[in-house]
């Protein structure tokens, strides 16, 4: 996995959250877990043309409490089958954990980010650095890098994954 990513910035607000927010509540009860699938409906519930736009290697840039409110996994399951990764002012434990348990590549708590990014801005993000570059403006924000176990998780693909991986259990 390539730890140094460059795509366009999808900036949102403050408390965006995991159900209606992501995602729909309803591919909860479909009780729906396929990420190919779900990736086609990231945050329609906030802007019904969204998930038409954004692509593989783009970032989703939030405020605070990114991600709250149960802790289903479609809506990080729809990111990593959406291909993003995540920079957040603020994540709380519970949906940190979710997303990284998806497979999703997160930095976070990053301060100040959405004052360095606007939607449709070209981002270039160093993960194991903690360096963000707007290309779009040539602005920097240095910040943690995303810690080294959350690196393998999402690197094995999941946290399951992770885990057989550790006690060399093949995963098919």
């Amino acid at each position: 996995m390539q730890w140094r990513k460059t795509g366009t910035a999808w900036v949102f607000g403050d408390n965006i959250s995991n159900d209606d927010g992501i995602m729909s509540l309803k591919f909860v009860r479909e009780q729906e877990y396929r990420p190919e699938v779900l990736a086609h409906h990231i945050f329609e519930q906030i802007d019904p043309t969204l998930p038409s736009k954004i692509k593989v290697g783009d970032f989703i840039v939030a405020g605070r409490n990114f991600g709250f409110g149960n802790p289903h996994v479609q809506g990080f399951l729809g990111l990593k089958g959406a291909g993003v990764s995540i920079i957040a002012e603020s994540v709380l434990r519970g949906p940190l954990r979710t997303c990284i348990n998806a497979g999703v590549p997160i930095l976070s708590p990053v301060s100040g980010i959405r004052g360095l990014v606007e939607s449709g801005d070209e981002l270039e993000v160093d993960f194991i650095e903690g360096l963000i570059i707007n290309l779009t403006t040539q602005k920097e924000l240095k910040t943690d890098p995303i810690p080294e176990i959350m690196r393998e998780i999402v690197e094995a693909g999941s946290g399951m994954d992770f885990m057989f991986r550790r006690a060399g259990i093949v995963n098919t």
